[in-house]
């Protein structure tokens, strides 16, 4: 009985998963985003970058960190015609928001400016979760540490 009873509220949450999938067109009644997975690639090298960067800002150092601002700005730069149509214009002035950080960043970190570059790292991360929670990517912070309070 209890095996017959752990079936039907298996069956009955998976039709309910599945009725809500359908429901909020996640079965292809869209358009489909052909863009994906290119944007997803360089969306993944933009995370590995800003990942590096923190951890040696963390360490007070600069090591790397201009070569890999420009990865980023780069990166973003080949994404700018690559989002979906939800909130495309949304999604263009944020990635040149993030560019132009980037390059900030950059510029900071071959001048040797510490301090600045760990200011415009904290300018750039709201950016990237911006663009996630505005156009309905809800992730959480990549850098809660750098989070402003």
């Amino acid at each position: 009985m209890k095996n017959r009873l752990r079936v039907v509220a298996t069956a009955i949450g998976v039709l309910a998963l599945s009725a809500g999938f359908w429901a909020c067109e996640g079965g292809g009644s869209h358009d489909t985003d052909d863009n994906l997975p290119t944007r997803r690639a360089k969306m993944r090298e933009i995370k590995i970058s800003a990942d590096r960067i923190m951890a040696v800002l963390k360490n007070r150092s600069l090591d790397g960190v201009e070569a890999d601002a420009r990865k980023m700005q780069a990166n973003w730069a080949t994404v700018i015609d690559l989002y979906p149509s939800d909130h495309k214009a949304k999604y263009i002035d944020y990635n040149r928001e993030a560019q132009q950080r980037a390059l900030a960043l950059a510029g900071l970190a071959k001048s040797g400016n510490i301090n600045g570059s760990i200011k415009e790292f904290r300018d750039l991360v709201p950016l990237c979760n911006s663009c996630h929670e505005d156009c309905a990517y809800m992730l959480a912070p990549a850098f809660p540490e750098y989070e402003p309070e």
